[in-house]
């Protein structure tokens, strides 16, 4: 198929970098600053870019959109959704007519992010921030915090 030929000779430069991608994986519009590997099923979309700095994990079936810097030691559990824009609302218009709302992402550096967890557009997760499998994300997080809950609300600090 010429689907998976693409794929795979665009993995090769990044084979020599160090990135690791499984298969069934679809990555476009991504820069890695380092290495990486990425479990099979997740698709990686930069609209317009995604950077991924060094040392970063992505477990299985994760789906991120968006306008996206992620940080170094990175861990994001599997079925993760990481979404960088959604429709309008007015009245208006149709919803499947509605422009799309776009707001960047921010992920620091040394954070961890739960299974099954969505991150929506515009949030910041600081460096050292702990995200809890099941959160939703709506809202910044602060340096070393430990959110849970949907929406995510912080719990308690890293010591």
């Amino acid at each position: 198929m010429i689907t998976d030929a693409y794929f795979f000779l665009k993995k090769i430069p990044l084979l020599i970098k160090g990135v690791k991608i499984r298969d069934h994986c679809a990555f476009v519009r991504v820069k890695f600053l380092g290495k990486a590997r990425i479990e099979p099923y997740c698709r990686i979309i930069g609209d317009p870019e995604i950077i991924i700095g060094d040392t970063f994990y992505m477990n299985a079936g994760c789906h991120i959109l968006g306008n996206i810097v992620i940080g170094n030691d990175v861990q994001i559990g599997p079925k993760t959704v990481i979404w960088g824009r959604d429709h309008g609302i007015s009245r208006d218009r149709l919803i499947r007519e509605q422009p799309h709302v776009k707001k960047a992402i921010h992920i620091g550096n040394d954070v961890w992010i739960g299974a099954n967890v969505t991150v929506l557009k515009g949030v910041t997760l600081g460096d050292g921030a702990i995200v809890g499998a099941g959160s939703v994300v709506t809202k910044d997080v602060p340096d070393y915090a430990v959110v849970v809950g949907n929406p995510a609300r912080i719990m308690r600090y890293r010591e």
